[in-house]
């Protein structure tokens, strides 16, 4: 048995939440939190199928693929969008019962899965068969850490090695032309999820490392430092567009003075680019202590101006209290309200320090992952089972 593996990573924002959506620079990293998706060719069958396990929306379904097969193109094609997501929700009405009754999140799964499959290894020409495709993900649905990109990204990224598979007979690390491919398709599936994605979701999970973006404009891939980091979930949900529209309604009343709240943000997110450039390849170790102090005190900024367009939350300030009194910067992360906190650990935090930051975080209630920022992107693994 032939087994593609496939992880990507989520993403978090640095610097530019809300003030991106106005002009201004924002910074996103990769999360050393991953998804992963597994393929696994099974033995051919006389009607074959794809075993689709997606067991974090609670999605087991088996789909045949010989209707599936029927709507390949056969050759590339360009496509467009629109026709070929009903294309695809006529096909899943046709062979999966009750379609429309499954959640969002497991109609939507279902639609990039084919989108993925029909898109990439369908203009090939090749053969299909008997196949089991399996998630797992240790990021949270909905908490602004970019788990459906990455979700993509990984869908994406194992249809590309497939073809690879049968056309050559080998697997390779993913070059830079199979990348952009992958996030190309990627940000297709995310517009299944979302809409109108930016593109910085699916550019960071497939490439890592730092991504600079503006509103409108195409994402800039920048080296970066690994940076420790714990990620807090504050375990608040949030709703992204009602904390958006508050900011729009606080820009419009006080136009001058969120003005120059956005502006200051902008200057955070362009000189902590600028400082995690220096970090990639430091002259000395004065250098890397200097530098994550200003990356402390711009975290700390970056919070305030934050806090100041009403976005944080009592729950995110508890976070923060509690990493500021082990003197540890903390900021929210992405639209807040809620959500996901971030804590800056430098390299010469004592473990102490850490591990006790960690216990008190963990017993007022609150999940913490140790990880990193900064990471590779989309990764393979392949291997054989007898």
């Amino acid at each position: 048995m032939e087994i593609l593996e496939v992880s990507a990573p989520g993403k978090i924002i640095l610097h530019g939440e809300h003030s991106v959506m106005y002009g201004k620079t924002a910074l996103a990293v990769s999360l050393g939190v991953r998804s992963t998706v597994v393929l696994r060719q099974q033995e051919p069958t006389g009607c074959p199928v794809v075993h689709v396990i997606f067991p974090n929306i609670d999605l087991d379904e088996l789909l045949p693929l010989k209707p599936i097969a029927e709507i390949f193109p056969g050759e590339p094609v360009r496509v467009d969008h629109e026709d070929y997501i009903n294309k695809i929700n006529n096909l899943l009405c046709r062979i999966r019962p009750n379609f429309e009754e499954l959640k969002d999140t497991q109609k939507n799964s279902l639609r990039a899965l084919l989108y993925a499959l029909i898109g990439i290894f369908g203009t090939t020409n090749l053969d299909i068969t008997d196949f089991t495709i399996q998630l797992s993900t240790d990021l949270t649905v909905g908490a602004g850490t970019g788990s459906s990109a990455s979700f993509a990204t990984c869908l994406c990224g194992v249809f590309v090695k497939l073809v690879q598979l049968k056309t050559t007979g080998e697997i390779l690390d993913f070059s830079e032309d199979e990348k952009k491919l992958v996030s190309g398709w990627a940000f297709n599936c995310e517009r299944i999820m979302h809409g109108a994605p930016s593109g910085i979701d699916n550019t960071t999970c497939t490439f890592g490392a730092l991504v600079s973006f503006k509103k409108g404009q195409v994402p800039v891939l920048r080296p970066s430092p690994e940076l420790r980091v714990l990620l807090v979930d504050s375990g608040v949900t949030r709703e992204t567009s009602r904390l958006t529209a508050a900011v729009a309604e606080l820009r419009q009343c006080y136009s001058s003075a969120v003005g120059h709240i956005m502006e200051a943000m902008d200057n955070v997110a362009l000189t902590a680019e600028q400082l995690l450039q220096k970090l990639v390849q430091p002259e000395s170790e004065e250098e890397v202590h200097a530098a994550y102090k200003h990356l402390h005190e711009l975290w700390e900024m970056n919070h305030c101006l934050l806090a100041s367009l009403g976005v944080s939350h009592p729950a995110l300030e508890t976070i923060r209290a509690i990493a500021h009194e082990h003197g540890l910067a903390c900021k929210l992360t992405g639209a807040g309200g809620g959500g996901n906190a971030i804590v800056l650990v430098p390299p010469h935090t004592q473990e102490t320090t850490v591990t006790s930051l960690k216990t008190t975080l963990v017993s007022r209630g609150y999940k913490v992952a140790d990880t990193i920022v900064g990471g590779p992107g989309v990764i393979i693994n392949y291997k054989t089972q007898l």
